[in-house]
């Protein structure tokens, strides 16, 4: 599968780049801490600022990776507060699959900001990869989330029981996926997607 790494996007409210240390305060602060952000997610909130230095450490040493896909997602505008994250979570090579996986902190929730940095990691994944299927799940629990895979034009697939497991318990997990058809057949991206690989 040809890979194109993490690569600056920016959109008409959003600008997605790869994590520095100085983005662990943000991190830390805005989502990493609270419960009801990770209530849905598989990892419990953060309780040392020490935990929120090594996992953005991390993610920044795997930039070198080609197949690491994870961006900061920041706001344009003059606060520009870090918000969240999304990333590539899971990859299916002989498929050419990837699964996404994204978090924000709940002050931003019901902005908009989630679909429109998934329709741009999307269309940059299908601009930039050979990929042919962007596939997501939420907790069927977590009805939000899939409003914000709809809204960056997945479509469900079904529900998978009792498939996940998160800081709930094991749960149902509503599917989501576009396939590279689908993509192509949608109008060419209006919210001034910039950046790429090439």
């Amino acid at each position: 599968m040809h890979h194109a790494g993490t690569q600056p996007i920016r959109t008409k409210r959003l600008i997605l780049r790869r994590f520095t240390p100085a983005d662990a305060a943000a991190a830390y602060h805005n989502w990493q801490t609270d419960p009801q952000v990770s209530k849905y997610l598989t990892w419990p909130p953060y309780t040392d600022f020490a935990q929120a230095q090594e996992r953005i450490a991390w993610v920044a040493d795997q930039y070198a990776q080609p197949n690491f896909y994870y961006w900061a997602i920041q706001l344009a505008d003059q606060s520009a507060a870090v918000i969240g994250n999304i990333a590539v979570v899971r990859a299916d090579e002989n498929i050419r699959s990837l699964a996404i996986g994204y978090v924000s902190g709940q002050v931003w929730w019901g902005h908009g900001y989630m679909p429109e940095t998934l329709r741009a990691v999307i269309d940059f994944l299908f601009t930039n990869t050979d990929v042919q299927r962007i596939e997501a799940t939420h907790d069927v629990r977590n009805p939000n989330s899939g409003k914000v895979m709809a809204k960056a034009g997945m479509r469900k697939e079904g529900v998978l029981r009792q498939r996940g497991r998160n800081n709930t318990g094991v749960c149902d997990e509503a599917m989501y996926a576009i396939l590279r058809s689908d993509w192509t057949k949608k109008a060419a991206p209006s919210h001034g997607l910039s950046g790429s690989a090439s």
